[in-house]
């Protein structure tokens, strides 16, 4: 069974996903899609990121990216390959939630991207990595409020 690997996040047009260590933006609608996205599914993330999300994750498992050994109460693997070898052995999605080092990381073995727009910009130092457009195909989109989000599939 080939399990899917899935970015998910939320990004502006610019692609900032991120100001310091944390969101720049409060959009619980928005952040509510992610939570259902990731609902007993395995989601690999970097430390910062668990440190953002750690409390609210409704994933069935979780995975920490890191090089060094944080006191995490979830598994750490050190690289992304590692991770998704571990993610792939719990046999369900697997769900990458950044922040940008990792997304950049996994975007090679992604087939698929789940990723809100917020249409408002905001300013930021954290960015979701470029993606050339031909690669990829949207296969959903929502209209939102205050976001679009949008499912892409990777083609070939």
């Amino acid at each position: 069974m080939h399990v899917p690997v899935i970015l998910v996040g939320a990004m502006t047009k610019d692609r900032v996903i991120g100001q310091g260590d944390k969101m720049p933006w409060d959009i619980p609608e928005e952040y509510q899609t992610f939570i259902d996205n990731i609902r007993g599914q395995t989601v690999v993330m970097g430390r910062k990121s668990y440190d953002v999300f750690g409390p609210d994750l409704t994933s069935a498992y979780a995975i920490v990216v890191s090089r060094g050994d944080p006191d995490v109460s979830v598994p750490v693997a050190h690289g992304i390959d590692k991770a998704l070898k571990l993610a792939h052995s719990y046999g369900k999605k697997v769900f990458v939630a950044g922040g940008s080092q990792i997304y950049e990381l996994a975007l090679p073995h992604a087939n698929r991207m789940y990723l809100s727009e917020i249409k408002q910009d905001y300013a930021g130092d954290r960015y979701f990595p470029e993606f050339d457009r031909q690669q990829w195909q949207i296969v959903r989109e929502d209209e939102h409020a205050r976001f679009i989000y949008r499912e892409w599939k990777r083609l070939g």
